[in-house]
């Protein structure tokens, strides 16, 4: 079983990379479209044809129309795209050269300019990134719980293990957001952080030994109740998760600025970034907080006390303080604009010294998954 796990998460590592580049050539199809629009508009109309905005990004081996063909083959694809594919493609023909097809997007999170169209290439990469992150929370969930049954607790007890499961459940909610409101511009910052993710669970299994499984007799007492361990942190790793979507849309926040036109149409504009970044902290935020109320009750059973400024518990009451904050601002104040996307990256910092910096800085009693040699 130990080698059917190790296969299952070296196919996670390979099948994370993909997806990140499939999503990295849908983006640069998205840029490309955008520029040559621009052009357009800058030559009067006179130049309409926009040849990036209906022609295949690059001109790889076989072309990337034969991937958009070869796409269709795959099981499941035909019964969920060809026929919105086919109806779109009939509704633009003849707006192309050269037998290309322009594709309307189809969702206000997708792109400042709702009427930008992507390329077929493009879109078949999109979905190539789509059809990747399935398959990529597909293995990853069949490598957890392979680990499950062969140390015979929940697979994350130390940050080796912990880290693989961040890049779970942060794959899975760009799924959820993907499906719930149909756009697939936060693949690319999703997949590359499941990359950093599964390279710093690699590099903590090397270098500390975490990789090697851990019996469940072998661990540390407080770590021995499974139910509430398994709750609690799974809480917390969850609302990490989320918060990591909220720090790819306040990132885009910035990049377009407070003005009344969007800096970049090939990006979502500033509010459609502003309102994913609400959703995913309106998911976060209540898992944070039960995260934090079962590792309370979890401390008081484990060590006689609820509480004890323990430097992870103080640091994940910041971060849960800091989106307190963001949501009362956000929700009851109604305030927009960069503070709020400073509010979603400062929250995401905290996360991350939550999750990283108490295990590498400041030692505590929450060094059992942390990175002792």
């Amino acid at each position: 079983m130990g080698v059917m796990y190790l296969a299952f998460f070296n196919a996670s590592v390979v099948l994370a990379a993909l997806a990140a580049l499939a999503y990295f050539m849908y983006t640069f199809n998205q840029y490309r479209v955008a520029q040559d629009a621009k052009n357009a508009r800058r030559r009067g109309g006179k130049g309409a044809r926009a040849r990036a905005a209906l022609q295949p990004a690059l001109a790889t081996v076989g072309g990337p129309l034969a991937v958009a063909r070869a796409l269709r083959l795959v099981p499941g694809y035909v019964a969920n795209q060809s026929a919105q594919m086919s109806a779109t493609v009939q509704r633009v023909r003849g707006v192309g050269q050269g037998g290309a097809v322009a594709v309307p997007m189809r969702s206000e999170f997708e792109v400042a300019d709702g009427a930008l169209p992507i390329s077929e290439a493009g879109a078949a990469f999109g979905r190539l990134g789509t059809i990747l992150s399935w398959l990529l929370a597909f293995t990853l969930a069949v490598a957890l719980l392979m680990r499950t049954l062969i140390t015979g607790h929940a697979p994350w007890t130390n940050m080796y293990e912990a880290s693989i499961a961040l890049a779970e459940f942060l794959t899975i909610a760009y799924i959820y957001f993907e499906i719930r409101y149909k756009t697939r511009t936060l693949g690319l910052g999703a997949s590359v952080m499941a990359v950093i993710l599964m390279a710093s669970a690699v590099w903590v299994g090397a270098a500390f030994n975490q990789a090697e499984p851990v019996q469940f007799q072998k661990i540390m007492p407080a770590l021995q109740d499974n139910p509430i361990l398994t709750i609690h942190v799974s809480m917390m790793i969850v609302s990490y998760a989320f918060f990591i979507v909220g720090f790819i849309c306040g990132v885009i926040m910035l990049v377009q600025g407070d003005g009344p036109q969007p800096r970049y149409a090939w990006l979502p504009s500033g509010e459609a970034a502003d309102e994913l970044g609400y959703r995913s902290v309106t998911i976060g935020f209540p898992l944070l907080a039960l995260g934090i109320i079962l590792g309370a009750y979890w401390a008081n059973y484990a060590w006689g006390h609820y509480w004890s400024w323990d430097p992870k518990e103080t640091t994940a009451l910041i971060t849960w303080l800091i989106y307190a904050i963001y949501l009362h601002a956000r929700g009851l104040r109604g305030m927009r604009g960069k503070t709020m996307a400073w509010l979603l990256i400062g929250g995401f910092a905290a996360t991350l010294f939550t999750y990283f910096g108490v295990s590498f800085i400041v030692p505590g009693l929450h060094s059992y998954a942390g990175v002792k040699s």
